[in-house]
């Protein structure tokens, strides 16, 4: 037996290693390992108050940090059954948004286009002045503004709250935001086209998983109440136990998430196959996992169209509109559901009658694909034998599930 380790992964989010075993020549087994530090959440969250959550959770992660605060946000109210003033939500909406362009273009660009070019890094690409690549990394800068605007500041937002939202964006940014997702939304054809385009990308089994997403009711929204499991329904978001078991493994400092034994794929692909506008990619597009980025890069068409609309009717309201319901501190127990830019997101916490955390449990996308990711190296490289083939058709694998370590190393072994 021989093994090959790929480490550090590279132009992912994080650091982890994939590990290979070959028998006589051919794969048989495969090991993505998440080896960041852990962030030990679940651990040292019991205990403080629960109004503190919010502003400490989205520290998990600088890129996903505004949704951990409005899937965190969402599950105390569950817990305290508030309700947010529709304003709010629509506020609260745009700062996913923001989230979902800023992250889906630094992945499309700055760590998928190199691929494509057969370049090192996005580096390369600049130094050949390379048009896409100018535009994509300001495409990203645009998500930056929209969640500075939303959210108050462009890392750790701080607008979000229990109850709702703390300020008004300022009605004449929300209107020049409009017209510059119009912009966008002119140039995003030109700048997206490469990612459709199948050639570019290796040929791929199909993806491996049940697909697990919100329950999309038609129309783009990255909260909800309900989830749902591709083949088993939908269910309440306190049910998500039913279908998602974690365990922990040896060799990696991110839980593993299974539905009835089986991998569980979340994402943009997920998202699509699960009823989310625009639908599943066609045969002209790329196939298996790779079609994650052709789904991410569609989903950038919709983001922009949706930032133009909310940002258009939110600069035409009352500016002394209800922001925030009132919150009662007390026991109860809620869950959060958000789709963050790399799948579903949820936060779950139990609160004692001190309005004190007494249970937390975080899963994260990039957690809840890793037995996918393993799956998927072993279906898409069976017949390679050459090593080096092996090895960067490995890391092309990963890097299309867009992974972010950071949030996923949430193990905490006693």
């Amino acid at each position: 037996m021989k093994r090959l380790c790929l480490e550090p992964l590279t132009r992912v989010e994080g650091h982890g290693r994939i590990e290979l075993e070959l028998e006589n020549g051919r794969l048989s087994a495969a090991r993505v390992a998440l080896t960041e530090s852990p962030r030990f959440f679940e651990g040292f969250l019991p205990g403080r108050p629960a109004l503190e959550v919010p502003s400490l959770v989205c520290r998990i992660c600088a890129i996903c940090s505004g949704a951990h605060r409005v899937a965190a946000v969402r599950a105390l109210e569950q817990a305290w059954q508030v309700d947010v003033p529709p304003v709010a939500a629509r506020i609260r909406e745009l700062l996913l948004l923001g989230g979902l362009i800023e992250s889906h273009a630094l992945h499309l660009f700055c760590l998928i286009l190199p691929d494509l070019h057969a370049a090192d890094s996005i580096l390369a690409l600049l130094r050949q002045d390379q048009r896409i690549a100018r535009r994509g990394l300001a495409l990203k800068a645009f998500g930056n503004q929209v969640q500075e605007l939303a959210g108050g500041r462009v890392i750790h937002p701080i607008n979000v709250e229990p109850g709702g939202v703390l300020f008004f964006p300022e009605p004449t940014a929300l209107a020049r935001l409009a017209e510059a997702a119009a912009r966008w939304q002119d140039e995003l054809p030109e700048l997206l086209a490469v990612f459709g385009e199948a050639q570019r990308f290796p040929t791929a089994a199909a993806p491996v998983g049940r697909s697990l997403s919100l329950a999309f009711s038609g129309a783009l929204s990255l909260s909800g109440e309900r989830l749902r499991v591709a083949g088993l329904g939908d269910a309440d978001a306190a049910h998500y136990g039913r279908f998602i078991q974690e365990q922990t493994l040896s060799y990696s400092h991110a839980r593993r998430s299974l539905c009835q034994g089986a991998p569980l794929l979340a994402g943009a692909l997920a998202r699509a196959n699960n009823g989310f506008h625009p639908p599943a990619p066609d045969a002209a597009g790329p196939t298996g996992i790779h079609a994650n980025n052709w789904c991410q890069a569609r989903e950038l068409g919709q983001a922009l169209a949706q930032v133009r609309t909310l940002a258009e009717h939110l600069s035409a309201e009352p500016r002394e509109v209800s922001l925030r319901a009132a919150v009662r501190v007390g026991p109860g127990t809620g869950t959060g559901l958000v789709e963050a830019p790399r799948g579903l997101l949820i936060h779950h916490y139990g609160v004692d009658d001190l309005g004190r955390i007494a249970a937390v449990d975080i899963l994260t996308p990039t957690a809840i694909n890793q037995a996918a990711m393993e799956a998927q190296l072993l279906a898409d490289l069976a017949d390679v034998q050459d090593e080096a083939a092996l090895s960067s058709a490995a890391e092309r694998i990963v890097r299309a599930y867009d992974p972010c370590i950071s949030c996923a190393v949430h193990v905490l072994r006693r």
